[in-house]
């Protein structure tokens, strides 16, 4: 067998439509692959403290990806095992502009998202169920004074949410102007992490302590955030539902997230023994 390792994003990807459900032949293809010994992890853009309900669904994952490749994290040993973060100079400066632009933004910390009180009001919804909404709800904390709090912690991943296409560019360009990078996992957001943080390096790192290569990686991706990922795996494939950037990256197109399009990729390129 060839394949080592699979890394898949979440939402648009692994987990079907709502955003919350692991489908069962989504989670049969995962725990077949991984009792044949393949490793398993999740990509995402979240922080780690909105991925208990995923991994209550498949709680063999060996390893969660978050915040964009921020950070590694271990399922066995319950810790980090890599990070990359944001400055807090950077991310002080970055709050005191985004407040004074009147957008919904958040900080991850030590793996749960923070945001100024009273900037909730910014955010408009038009992608998530309430249910995925209130999932959200839990992992996040608001501060009177985020800037205060920030201190001298380092931050995984900044997040602005519902921004206006005619911001998107002017607020792209002062996270790139900072040295970080950007990109977007759904419409209206855009997010930042260091330069050297993205999920293809995080991937790339974590084949390299597990020994495996680039030919041994199998990803899945959606959006603009998963590009470095598919670019980097030999066996990377983006979903039907797919931006056109992201299936460009990939060297395989599979079906729909709501059509299980990672398990069809895991059962065709891992479980069937033609292969």
């Amino acid at each position: 067998m060839s394949i080592k390792i699979i890394a898949s994003d979440l939402d648009g990807t692994l987990m079907s439509t709502d955003h919350m459900t692991v489908s069962p032949r989504t989670k049969e293809a995962l725990k077949r692959a991984h009792d044949m010994g393949v490793k398993l992890a999740i990509a995402t853009g979240r922080p780690l403290a909105l991925i208990d309900y995923v991994v209550e669904q498949i709680p063999f994952v060996d390893y969660v990806i978050t915040a964009n490749g921020a950070c590694v994290y271990d399922m066995a040993q319950k810790k980090n095992i890599y990070t990359d973060l944001i400055s807090n100079e950077i991310t002080k400066e970055l709050i005191t502009y985004f407040l004074s632009r009147k957008v919904f933004f958040d900080v991850y910390i030590d793996g749960r998202s923070k945001y100024q009180l009273d900037t909730q009001k910014y955010f408009e919804n038009n992608a998530f169920s309430q249910e995925f909404i209130d999932e959200v709800i839990k992992s996040m904390d608001g501060f009177e004074n985020l800037s205060e709090f920030v201190a001298d912690k380092g931050i995984e991943k900044i997040t602005l949410y519902s921004v206006k296409d005619s911001d998107y560019d002017t607020f792209k360009g002062k996270m790139e102007l900072l040295g970080l990078s950007a990109s977007t996992s759904f419409k209206g957001s855009l997010e930042a992490t260091s330069a050297t943080a993205h999920k293809g390096l995080a991937l790339k790192g974590l084949c390299d302590i597990l020994g495996f290569t680039a030919d041994e990686a199998m990803s899945f991706g959606d959006a603009g955030n998963d590009c470095p990922m598919l670019e980097f795996a030999k066996y990377s494939f983006a979903m039907k539902n797919a931006t056109a950037q992201c299936k460009a990256s990939a060297k395989y197109i599979t079906e729909s997230n709501g059509k299980d399009g990672v398990a069809q990729a895991i059962e065709k390129f891992v479980l069937t023994s033609d292969f």
